[in-house]
């Protein structure tokens, strides 16, 4: 019995070993070139429906899974989820976290086997863009030895390589478009503006419940102070933070110069130059129009000093998302 004790101790100090020897992290990458601008290709790998219809690597090995789709397309949240009987496929699901500057950062979990970051970094060449699938989990400790004895990137990576080559066939295959030349993008004048509201800095999935409420608070305390607001409701963002999943933005109403309404802060914008989009559809749908925005401000070599969004319908009331009206206006340096 002590020498079955003393051989299960042994493989145990040998597995610890192994452990201590093991890696602390597993990665994996691929790149491929595409012919299609940067924005585009973000707008595109953004869309977990279009992932799973077009470029996925496991949908051909099971065309059949469970799939289940919650949240908003490229909204933080959004989430795939799926099922498969096929053991290479399995069950698990892919989270949308943020886009920031070239980088798309969404989480992986497969049932049982924790959670892994993935990446999707796309960079602009000289003939279209630059794009890298990257995997990255962390390997906890007692796993570390199983890992010296399992080639993840040789298992993986043959299925990265595969998804690319279809998302690089899809794409190029598309007609070539110009993202701002889809919407009507106009320059303008824009005079001095006072507004009445709140300001804070809130996270992503809390935005919808702050200005739905402080808009009808704001609305009500106006009406007490006998105020009429210039227009419908509007937001301020000064600044969107994808990498902590929050934004400086406020909730407010516009209002004569010199107004003042008890317990609300007064926001100024001075008279200058703005960009202007009209947006008709749904609020999760307006990521296009900003990325239209942004290419066309590189093309044009300009910066805004704030972001401006005008509601001209409530969604309380057109429950027809796609009726859904937005002025959308980048006040430039």
């Amino acid at each position: 019995m002590k020498k079955v004790l003393y051989v299960i101790l042994g493989l145990l100090a040998v597995y610890l070993i192994l452990c201590f020897a093991g890696p602390s992290e597993v990665k994996v990458e691929r790149s491929t070139e595409i012919n299609a601008p940067a924005e585009m290709l973000k707008a595109k790998m953004v869309d977990f429906k279009f992932f799973h219809d077009v470029w996925s690597p496991w949908t051909e090995k099971d065309p059949g899974m469970k799939v289940t789709h919650t949240g908003e397309t490229g909204q933080p949240g959004n989430t795939m989820a799926w099922e498969s009987d096929v053991k290479e496929v399995g069950k698990g699901s892919m989270t949308y976290k943020y886009t920031n500057g070239d980088t798309i950062m969404e989480a992986l979990n497969f049932d049982g086997q924790g959670e892994a970051q993935v990446f999707h970094i796309v960079t602009p060449t000289e003939t279209g863009s630059k794009v890298t699938w990257q995997m990255q989990n962390t390997v906890p400790f007692m796993m570390r030895g199983v890992m010296l004895f399992l080639n993840i990137d040789k298992m993986v990576g043959p299925d990265f390589e595969n998804g690319l080559a279809k998302l690089k066939t899809a794409i190029e295959s598309m007609p070539a478009e110009n993202p701002a030349v889809k919407y009507d993008i106009q320059e303008m004048n824009w005079d001095a503006k006072t507004f009445i509201g709140k300001k804070e800095l809130v996270s992503f999935d809390k935005m919808n419940a702050f200005f739905g409420e402080n808009y009808g608070k704001i609305g009500a305390d106006l009406g007490k102070a006998k105020v009429t607001p210039i227009g419908p409701a509007k937001a301020l963002y000064y600044t969107y933070d994808f990498e902590k999943m929050q934004s400086e933005c406020a909730a407010v109403f516009e209002v004569a110069n010199g107004t003042k309404v008890a317990n609300w802060e007064k926001f100024e914008t001075p008279a200058g130059k703005v960009l202007m989009i009209a947006y008709t559809g749904p609020y999760s749908g307006m990521m296009a129009p900003h990325m239209a925005m942004d290419s066309y401000m590189k093309e044009k070599g300009m910066t805004q000093s704030l972001v401006v969004e005008e509601y001209l319908n409530d969604p309380m009331i057109e429950t027809d998302s796609t009726k859904l009206q937005t002025n959308i206006y980048y006040l430039i340096k």
